[in-house]
């Protein structure tokens, strides 16, 4: 039986490497097709929307169709992934169609934003004023409040000074990425050097195959730029 991942989401475009085989290049290649599909309706009704726009059966058949191209890859059937990513490709026609003729108000497009689905499944907003933001909760019922940003609001949450020292170690290593952020009631400004109280706070990944705490004592080599 297929997951409720499985049915909902179609396979994402993974980055290459020099171990790709011909089969692994080949669905990568045809992924990009139906993964600029779906960002052009995601760009036009909104982030996983026009899904919700159809009917109850209409939606059923297109999660249907995109579990036939989850159980295709599977079993490396070149014939059946190719007939179904075209399927993709056909229904997302389908499905904006439909909700065009039944007079589903497209996503606000005067107002340029950014929309990011969460690991929860919930859509996250991001605007540029506050005043754009209150247009998108208007316009757009479906997203909690509490998931649409300004980057007025960002601002003032990259300007706190826990923050800021989260983005002095970021200086440090400039390919790192800050992949979870929890401050405890230790989180202190952190003395002289600025980092003492980071050991376990936070959890950097920086694209190589590590497990990385930060390491305040290496980072005092790096106070006033010496090594």
């Amino acid at each position: 039986m297929a997951t409720k991942k499985t049915v909902r989401h179609h396979p994402v475009v993974e980055t290459l490497n020099q171990k790709s085989d011909l089969w692994t290049i080949h669905v990568q290649s045809k992924l990009i097709e139906l993964e600029s599909t779906k960002a052009a309706a995601d760009r036009k009704w909104g982030e996983n929307r026009l899904c919700t726009l159809v009917s109850s059966e209409v939606r059923e058949k297109f999660w249907v169709q995109n579990t036939r191209l989850h159980q295709a890859m599977a079993a490396k059937d070149r014939a059946k992934f190719d007939s179904s990513v075209a399927a993709m490709i056909r229904a997302y026609a389908a499905l904006d169609q439909l909700a065009t003729d039944d007079g589903c108000e497209p996503a606000e497009t005067g107002i340029p934003r950014i929309e990011w689905e969460m690991q929860n499944g919930q859509t996250m907003v991001i605007v540029r004023t506050v005043n754009e933001a209150v247009a998108i909760q208007k316009s757009r019922q479906e997203i909690s409040n509490h998931h649409i940003w300004s980057m007025q609001e960002i601002e003032a949450l990259l300007a706190d000074s826990r923050m800021q020292e989260v983005i002095k170690i970021k200086a440090l290593y400039p390919t790192a990425q800050l992949t979870s952020f929890k401050p405890t009631s230790q989180f202190k400004s952190g003395g002289k050097t600025g980092f003492d109280d980071f050991v376990d706070d936070l959890t950097f990944s920086d694209n190589d195959v590590m497990e990385y705490k930060f390491d305040s004592k290496q980072a005092e080599r790096f106070r006033d730029g010496s090594i």
